[in-house]
């Protein structure tokens, strides 16, 4: 394996970092000094960062992250504003995440210390589930919800058809369960901008077989065993 793609799955940092790292020759790969990130590697070998040994694990580690509004699904900062890991614990600094939510949203992230879990996720063809409970205010008509909910154009975007719900209707707001296949950048967004519906909350409870359940806000904790075994087996299919 690329000793970037290595690294990175024992969570030492992204590809690029180490990409940068090694024109910076601050790695060792059985003593020497490499200068290419076209260097193959494997658990056998002794690679070192900064004359420190990197010892190999084969744990995986999945959690689950209740993002607050108001911060960025970020690692880096970005125009100032309040990033994930300013609340998450310096120990997991690298992980990568699933599924991005926006500034104004809130809910389920799933981090995971190999990035691969993280990508299998997000692969269309996993078909994970995502859900949400999305809070509008407008004219809501049901008719029109059913209608673009089998697929529709936005802005010469394709959206793929999603399931719905409706939780409950007030004088002035509506709140809806969306189920969607795909998760698009700012779906959910686009989609009710389209049927001129303002989004008050939007929240992620589901991913694929991880739940968010009772994990308060800015709170992290381990997936279950069951939710990490219903992902390997929906890999299986």
């Amino acid at each position: 394996m690329r000793i970037a793609k290595y690294l990175a799955s024992q969570n030492i940092g992204s590809r690029r970092e180490i990409e940068r790292y090694i024109k910076q020759n601050r790695i060792k790969v059985n003593g020497s000094i490499i200068h290419s990130p076209i260097t193959f590697v494997g658990e056998n070998d002794n690679i070192q960062l900064d004359n420190k040994l990197i010892e190999h694990t084969n744990k995986i580690s999945i959690l689950k992250f209740h993002k607050p509004v108001k911060y960025i699904t970020s690692n880096k900062k970005q125009n100032n504003k309040p990033i994930i890991f300013d609340i998450i614990d310096k120990q997991y600094r690298n992980y990568k995440t699933a599924g991005r939510l926006d500034y104004f949203s809130e809910g389920l992230l799933i981090l995971a210390s190999n990035g691969e879990i993280t990508r299998n996720l997000e692969l269309p063809k996993n078909k994970f589930k995502r859900v949400y409970e999305v809070t509008v205010n407008g004219l809501f008509k049901e008719e029109n919800l059913a209608k673009i909910s089998k697929g529709v154009m936005i802005q010469n975007i394709k959206y793929k058809p999603f399931s719905y719900q409706i939780i409950n209707t007030q004088k002035k707001t509506t709140k809806l369960k969306l189920t969607l296949v795909e998760g698009k950048n700012r779906e959910i967004r686009n989609i009710m901008s389209y049927l001129k519906l303002n989004i008050i909350k939007l929240k992620r409870t589901e991913y694929g077989p991880f739940k968010l359940n009772t994990l308060k806000s800015k709170e992290l904790q381990l997936a279950s065993e069951n939710e990490i075994k219903q992902y390997y087996e929906n890999l299986k299919k």
